[in-house]
C-alpha cells in the first residue's frame, strides 16, 4: 500500500472526519490520499487557521484531530497553532510535507539543501509531546502509531510527523495488525483512602470551594462535577479555560475568577478555607502576584500533570495525580457506597450558600463600571446577547478586551460550550476555531472578537462563505487594540503607541469586508434605533452573518487586578463600608 494511503486510512479508522490544511507541493501525496478516502479535506486559507481549527475541535471533543501543511513556510505557519494545542492540552496530529530524503541536509553543516527545506521537527520539539521525521517507508506504521498514542495518553497534546515526499509515495507492507490502535495503559484506580481523606477535609471545612479549570472542560466532566458539587453542597468557581464546566444559573455557581474575574468569584477564592482545584494550574493570572491569601489556606489539588503542582509556589495539603473525570467518578462512587458521614457533610451550609448568592447580587458586573465611573454600554449589549444565545451554541472568543468582556458577562447554560485559547492566547483564534467546530459538529457557533483579532485571520471568511457555515461573528470594534491601550493608560501615562488611529493602528469597516465575501453584515452602535429588536432578529438566525458593534473609542474592562495587589483588592477598589460588609459575611461567629 502507498504510505500516504496507509496514513489516511489509519486516521479514518480511528474516527477522524476532517483534516484541516493548506496544500503545497510537498504534501500533495497525503492530500490526494485524503481525496480518495471518506475523510474530508477542509481547505483553509492560511496554515495558522488550519492549526487553530484542528486544535479547537480537539478542545471541544477531547478526541484526536489532524492538520497538515507543506514544507518550509507551510510548516512554520503552523507553529502558533501547535503551541496553542500544547499549552491547552489539545490532541492534534500535525503532518508536514518535507523535501525528498536525498535533498534533506540531516547533519550537514549547511543551512539548506532542498528548496523550502526546513527542519520543522527540531523547531517544534519544545511545543509538542513528540515530533519526528520519517526517513523510510518501513518506519511509517511505527511512527504513526507512536505519535497517535502519545497525543492521546496522559495529559493530551499535539504531535508532529514530518514526511518527505519520497516516503509519502513509497509502497509499504501492511498486515492485519497495521490498523490496530496502540493505547498506553492508564491507572484507573484512586485508593479509597485518598478519597476518604478528601471527604474528611471537606467535612471539617466552613468555606470549601471548588475551582474548576480547563481539565474539567477538556475531560468533559461537566455532569460529574455538577453531581459532586450538589452532593457535598460546595460552590464552584471557574477559570477562563473552565468557564463552561458548570452552569452559571446554578445556585452553587460562584463566578469566573482571575485577573479579570468577577469580584464575587475572587472574594470566594480568597476567603475559602479549603480550595479543591480540579484541573487548573493556579497560575498568576488566577491568583495574582501576591500569594498571601493562598499560603494560609488548605488546598486539595487534582491534576493529570503532576509537574504543574511540583513547580508551583503553592504547597497543597493533598495532591491527587489523576484525570478530573476519574477523580470525580471515584469520589461519587465512594460517597454512594462507602462513606458513612455523607449526610453530615451535606447537613448545613445554608449560611454559606446564601452568602454566595448575596455576593453575586451585591457585586454584579454592571456595579463594577458604576464603581469605576466608566461607560457601561458595551457591557449592557453583551448582557443582552447572553440572553439570546441558544442552548447548544458553541461560543468561540478571541484575545483581548473582547475575551474578558465575554468571560465576565456571558452566562453559560447547560449544553453550551465556551472555547478560547488560554495558554498561547493568539489574536485571530476565534474565527478559525468556530469554522473547525461548526464543520465538525454542525452546531451554530457564535464568535466574539475585536477589530485587532478579526484582521489576523480575516481571510477565513472565504471558507465561511463557501460552505455557508452557521456562524454569527460579533466584532467589537473600538478602532483600537483596547486591552493594550488600557494597559498603556494604567502604566505608561496614556502614551499610546501602535494601539489606535493616532499612533499607527487602523481598523476597517468590517460590514463592507463581509459583503465582499458574500456574508450578510450588520452594524450596531449607540445611534441604532431599537437595538434590542435588532439583536433579537440577528440571534434568531443560524448564520453566516457578521454583526459589527461600534464601540466607544476608549473602552474599559472592569474589574481588573492591578499589579502587586492581592486578588481581593481588584480595581476599582471597594469602599471601607463595602469591605466591612464582606468581612462580616465571612465572620466565623455567624457559622
Amino acid at each position: 500500500m502507498k504510505a500516504s494511503d496507509y496514513i489516511v486510512k489509519y486516521l479514518e479508522n480511528i474516527g477522524i472526519k476532517n483534516i484541516y490544511g493548506y496544500i503545497g507541493g510537498s504534501i500533495t501525496h497525503v492530500v490526494d490520499s485524503i481525496f480518495k478516502s471518506k475523510i474530508r479535506y477542509v481547505h483553509c486559507y492560511h496554515e495558522q487557521a488550519a492549526a487553530f481549527s484542528a486544535s479547537a475541535v480537539a478542545k471541544l471533543t477531547n478526541s484526536l484531530q489532524a492538520a497538515l501543511a507543506t514544507s518550509g513556510p507551510g510548516a512554520t505557519n503552523l507553529i502558533t497553532g501547535i503551541a496553542d494545542a500544547y499549552f491547552d492540552s489539545s490532541p492534534v496530529l500535525f503532518i508536514t510535507g518535507q523535501v525528498n530524503t536525498y535533498d534533506f541536509k540531516y547533519e550537514a553543516n549547511i543551512r539548506q539543501k532542498g528548496f523550502q527545506e526546513t527542519d520543522i521537527v527540531n523547531i517544534v520539539k519544545p511545543i509538542t509531546k513528540y515530533a519526528a521525521i520519517i526517513s523510510s517507508g518501513k518506519d511509517v506504521e511505527k511512527e504513526l502509531k507512536k505519535a497517535v498514542s502519545l497525543a492521546l495518553s496522559g495529559r493530551k497534546g499535539p504531535v508532529l510527523l514530518d514526511i518527505p515526499m519520497n516516503v509519502q509515495r513509497e509502497e509499504i507492507e501492511i498486515n492485519k495488525h497495521s490498523f490496530e490502535i496502540i493505547t498506553q495503559k492508564q491507572d484507573n484506580k484512586i485508593p479509597q483512602t485518598e478519597i476518604k481523606e478528601v471527604l474528611d477535609l471537606i467535612k471539617k471545612s466552613k468555606f470549601p470551594l471548588i475551582l474548576a479549570g480547563g481539565g474539567c472542560s477538556s475531560s468533559k466532566s461537566h455532569e460529574k462535577l455538577k453531581e459532586f458539587s450538589e452532593k457535598l453542597n460546595i460552590p464552584v468557581v471557574v477559570s477562563l479555560m473552565g468557564k463552561d464546566s458548570f452552569p452559571h444559573n446554578h445556585e452553587l455557581f460562584g463566578g469566573f475568577i482571575g485577573a479579570y474575574g468577577n469580584r464575587y468569584g475572587n472574594i470566594l477564592l480568597s476567603r475559602s478555607d479549603l480550595l479543591i482545584v480540579l484541573g487548573s494550574r493556579l497560575d498568576k493570572r488566577q491568583t495574582g502576584n501576591i500569594l498571601t491569601p493562598f499560603l494560609k489556606k488548605k488546598i486539595i489539588w487534582v491534576d493529570i500533570d503532576v509537574n504543574e503542582i511540583k513547580f508551583s509556589e503553592l504547597k497543597p495539603i493533598k495532591v491527587i495525580n489523576s484525570d478530573v473525570t476519574l477523580f470525580l467518578e471515584s469520589a461519587l462512587r465512594y460517597i454512594k457506597t462507602g462513606y458513612t458521614d455523607t449526610k453530615k457533610i451535606i447537613f448545613k451550609r445554608d449560611h454559606y450558600i446564601d452568602l454566595v448568592n448575596k455576593l453575586k447580587q451585591e457585586y454584579s458586573i454592571l456595579s463594577e463600571l458604576k464603581r469605576a465611573g466608566k461607560i457601561d454600554w458595551h457591557y449592557r449589549i453583551m448582557l443582552q446577547i447572553s440572553k439570546l444565545l441558544k442552548k447548544q451554541d458553541v461560543i468561540c472568543v478571541d484575545v483581548g478586551q473582547n475575551q474578558m468582556l465575554a468571560a465576565q458577562t456571558l452566562s453559560i447554560s447547560w449544553g453550551q460550550r465556551f472555547i478560547n485559547s488560554g495558554g498561547m492566547a493568539p489574536l485571530g483564534y476565534s474565527l478559525p476555531a468556530a469554522i473547525g467546530i461548526s464543520t465538525e459538529t454542525k452546531k451554530r457557533c457564535v464568535v466574539f472578537c475585536g477589530d485587532g483579532g478579526m484582521q489576523i485571520n480575516i481571510q477565513e471568511l472565504n471558507r465561511v462563505s463557501q460552505d455557508h457555515i452557521p456562524i454569527i461573528i460579533v466584532i467589537l470594534n473600538n478602532h483600537s487594540l483596547g486591552m493594550i491601550k488600557q494597559f498603556q493608560e494604567l502604566y505608561f501615562e496614556g502614551r499610546y503607541c501602535g494601539t489606535d488611529l493616532k499612533s499607527g493602528y487602523c481598523a476597517c469597516d468590517f460590514t463592507k469586508v463581509g459583503s465582499a465575501y458574500g456574508i450578510p453584515s450588520f452594524k450596531l452602535s449607540r445611534l441604532t434605533k431599537k437595538p434590542d429588536k435588532m439583536l433579537k432578529e440577528i440571534f434568531s438566525k443560524q448564520g453566516p452573518l457578521i454583526l459589527e458593534i461600534e464601540m466607544d473609542y476608549v473602552t474599559h474592562i472592569f474589574p481588573k487586578l492591578i499589579f502587586d495587589r492581592e486578588l481581593e483588592e481588584i480595581s476599582p477598589m471597594l469602599s471601607d463600608k463595602e469591605q466591612a460588609e464582606i468581612d462580616k459575611m465571612f465572620s466565623k461567629e455567624k457559622i
